[in-house]
């Protein structure tokens, strides 16, 4: 059975018994910020056990896209792990339970899969008697293949900080003897790679709080997850998750790429497995729109992809070659993942651009790294982050290659130092509930912001905890962040107290305001809910000109200028967008004309809802990475630009009253991104430049002065001056060296060291030169005092250049000194060193070089 008809067959066998069908969630978890990324089938399900909302089902089976990374280590080397891959599952909500659970379990694998029913071991929780029966009674297993296993092994979630958990019941596959360690007591359960485990069931019971404290779940019901890549392993007869047709293709293109030979070394069949799954897992996530960075998920992405990259130096031939994977990976998956194929162009630009973006620096930072661990047995939290901020190596790669040189890397003090020097993000920012969940109504709460700002309703649920509130309305006019424009503030007011709304952001399916108590005290009831309409409007200034620009870039770029990603707050946003190099002058100054002609057109903005089908064939654009249902929201500006988006936006274009780019730049390989101003932001923008401008009139000459004149002759005066200097250090130089010079021929020495104040580095390269030009054989090293640390040049004649080269002495007196450098076999400069040291750097080049 190929992998296509098992993921098939599974859908098939569960619709059988009135399941819905449910399509895999993105990677990005929707409504949960404790989770970075979708680790489980159960996640998207998570509010419907709660009853956080209505059940649109009783019972629901998925394949659901996952990626986990904390067995990253061992991807590759074991059979059963994986960063990226698929679980199958079937879900029940308030409906069947154990016996049904274990019934169909049974049922699928033997009747459908036709697996070796001697093949098979089962566990459950120590004390699940009713599991226990289930698997003894009805299915009929001898107690000796039914094995009780704590909650280690046994109980389940939950996934995140909080939610459904429960006790569970796990189906083994025995692969045999040559599979086992050995030990004894090898059973169901141990390590090693004899009993993988193939399906999970578990039985969520319980709703844990953050807290830790763990209540009866409001719907108990059914969750299981099933490995795709482990079944299919054993479907398919095979010994490695590797050698199924779901990876086999991969592995192939790897072997012929790099023209090696699978199955014939073990260290080399390894690195092939680890690409093949981090290509995959890159291939999925950017798929789903998460591009590489140094922030939280992208972080991730990027730690794995320069993983792949690294190990594919031992392949031979160092060129980009990962992004050359992403065809194969696209055909294999096109049925399933449709998307994949839409999306296949931006995601071979991703990897290709990131890779040969890391290439470029990765040979300096090895190189580094080998200079590090020549002198000492262990990597210092600044040295470790030098290599991530200048050479881009990631922690956990400089700790994986320290791993296999036997060297210690200072973790801790990397962590203190990259905390000092990220800015914290906007993502890490967001709220989630501390406290636990007072619920007054069993309804969700719906959203009336599109036509309303202010609204008399009444909390249906709230969280209090260390002088915050999180509350939930029954009607909330307040937009909750998504789509990359922030969540709306205002205030909640009742007749004895009033709550300043912070932030809007959805949670588990719920609009939930955080908010602040600023009058009275608070007691849940009827309120009156008033959305800040200031901020409001300048947000839908600039969430409308995202649109707007997004056509721009498009028409005047052309079509792969495709959204990557943005972030819309009031009166200014950044939009991220796929280009191969910066905007020049003229390329901005047409994107802000043709954005400025529509705002003055006035262009009446059409915002409606329809099914899908109909939207994409009006030609509306879905933004890459997002996820839409059966029914979207368009919002659509004339012919100009047609969008689906369900974001906050502006009633005519000329209601945005201006629009200027202020700022690009790369957000990652092969992704620009700008930032701009709509709105009164751009008019506070504006007045704020002219104030500058009259102050630096002032100060130059007054309000009629031509400023432009005024500094272009200023610059040729600095010119003028700067040239007159240049003379005078020249001769200052030549005056010096010729000192110098003469003191040496009168102790008859090759050698001069001395300290050059102010001369800087430009003077101490002329003394040298003119040394150099008059004595082949001499030698010497000068330095300048500079705050507490020192400046410093070395330099040799032509005679001795080959027997004491300037560069590798600077290494030798850098490691007297405590600083660094580098430079040229003739000459050598460094700096940051010891000032106290110099002495002793100084007797060191006299006894070396005589």
């Amino acid at each position: 059975m190929t992998s296509n008809e098992l993921r098939t067959s599974f859908l098939e066998f569960f619709k059988a018994k009135d399941h819905t069908i449910v399509p895999s969630m993105s990677l990005i978890p929707k409504d949960d910020p404790s989770l970075l990324f979708t680790n489980a089938g159960m996640v998207q399900f998570k509010p419907l056990w709660t009853g956080a909302i209505p059940l649109p089902y009783r019972r629901a089976t998925s394949v659901q896209k996952c990626l986990r990374t904390p067995d990253l280590d061992n991807v590759g080397k074991t059979r059963r792990h994986l960063t990226f891959f698929e679980m199958l599952g079937n879900f029940s909500f308030g409906d069947y339970f154990k016996e049904e659970a274990i019934t169909w379990a049974w049922e699928y694998l033997l009747e459908v899969l036709s697996i070796d029913q001697s093949k098979l071991y089962v566990s459950v929780y120590k004390d699940d008697d009713d599991a226990y029966n289930v698997w003894h009674k009805k299915i009929g297993l001898k107690p000796e293949r039914i094995f009780r296993l704590g909650e280690e092994h046994n109980f389940w979630g939950p996934a995140g900080n909080s939610g459904p958990c429960g006790p569970c019941s796990e189906i083994f596959y025995d692969l045999g003897e040559k599979f086992s360690c050995g030990q004894k007591t090898c059973a169901p359960g141990c390590d090693c790679d004899r009993f993988p485990e193939i399906w999970n069931l578990v039985f969520p019971q319980f709703d844990q709080k953050v807290s830790g404290k763990q209540l009866p779940l409001k719907n108990r019901g059914i969750d299981t997850g099933m490995g795709f890549e482990r079944l299919a392993t054993v479907i398919q007869n095979k010994n490695s998750l590797f050698t199924t047709d779901l990876f086999c293709p991969i592995v192939e293109d790897i072997s012929r790429i790099r023209k090696v030979k699978y199955g014939k070394k073990k260290d080399l069949d390894i690195i092939i497995n680890v690409i093949a799954d981090h290509v995959r897992a890159l291939v999925f996530a950017i798929a789903d729109g998460i591009i590489p960075s140094n922030e939280e998920r992208g972080y991730v992405l990027r730690r794995i992809l320069r993983r792949a990259v690294r190990l594919s130096r031992n392949l031979g031939e160092e060129e980009v070659f990962l992004y050359r994977l992403v065809p194969r990976i696209v055909e294999l998956y096109q049925n399933a993942y449709p998307d994949i194929t839409e999306r296949r162009e931006e995601i071979t630009l991703v990897i290709k651009s990131e890779e040969e973006r890391f290439l470029t620096t990765l040979e300096k930072g090895l190189h580094q790294f080998e200079q590090i661990c020549k002198t000492r047995n262990s990597i210092s939290g600044e040295e470790a982050f030098k290599l991530y901020d200048t050479y881009g190596f990631p922690i956990e790669l400089t700790q994986e290659i320290a791993k296999e040189k036997g060297i210690n890397v200072d973790k801790k003090g990397f962590m203190a130092m990259l905390e000092q020097a990220r800015e914290t993000s906007k993502a890490e920012a967001k709220f989630t509930p501390k406290g636990e969940w007072i619920v007054l109504s069993d309804e969700k709460g719906v959203f009336i912001g599109y036509d309303a700002i202010e609204k008399e309703t009444e909390i249906i649920k709230f969280n209090a905890y260390e002088k915050t509130l999180e509350v939930v309305l029954k009607e909330s006019p307040f937009y909750a962040e998504a789509g990359g424009q922030i969540g709306d503030r205002g205030e909640i007011v009742s007749e004895t107290y009033k709550l300043k709304v912070q932030d809007t952001y959805s949670f588990q399916g719920m609009i939930v305001c955080h908010c602040k108590l600023t009058q009275g005290k608070f007691t849940p009831g009827k309120v009156v809910a008033k959305v800040d309409l200031k901020t409001r409007k300048e947000s839908a200034r600039a969430h409308t000109a995202t649109h707007l620009l997004h056509a721009a870039l498009r028409k005047i770029l052309g079509e792969h200028a495709r959204q990557e990603g943005s972030f819309v707050e009031p009166g200014r946003f950044r939009f991220d967008f796929t280009h191969f190099k910066p905007l020049s002058d003229d390329e901005i100054s047409a994107i802000e004309n043709l954005v400025n002609e529509k705002v003055l057109d006035n262009i009446p903005i059409e915002k409606f809802n329809t099914t899908l089908e109909k939207a994409k064939r009006l030609g509306a654009m879905a933004i890459f990475g997002e996820k839409y249902g059966d029914k979207v929201r368009v919002v659509k500006i004339n012919d100009f630009s047609i969008e689906l988006c369900a974001g906050i936006h502006l009633d005519n274009t000329g209601e945005m009253g201006l629009f200027k780019i202020i700022s690009q730049e790369a957000a990652a390989a092969g992704i620009r991104r700008v930032e701009a101003i709509v709105g009164l932001k751009l008019f506070e923008e504006l007045r704020k430049n002219e104030i500058i401008l009259k102050e630096i009139a002032n100060l130059v000459g007054g309000k009629n002065i031509d400023l432009v004149r005024w500094v272009s002759d200023s610059l040729q005066k600095f010119k003028e001056t700067e040239k007159s200097y240049r003379k005078t250090l020249t001769e200052l130089a030549r005056s010096e060296a010729m000192v110098l010079l003469a003191k040496m021929w009168e102790e008859k020495s090759n050698f001069v060291a001395k300290e050059l104040r102010n001369y800087g580095g430009q003077g101490m390269r002329l003394v040298a030169d003119l040394i150099r030009e008059k004595a082949n054989n001499a030698a010497g090293f000068f330095y300048e005092k500079t705050k507490g640390k020192i400046n410093f040049l070395i330099f040799v004649g032509d005679e001795l250049v080959k027997k004491y080269p300037a560069d590798k002495l600077l290494k030798d007196v850098s490691k007297i000194l405590a600083g660094g450098g580098g430079g040229r076999p003739h000459m050598a400069e460094g700096g940051g060193g010891d000032p106290k040291k110099v002495a002793k750097a100084i007797d060191f080049l006299k006894n070396k070089i005589k």
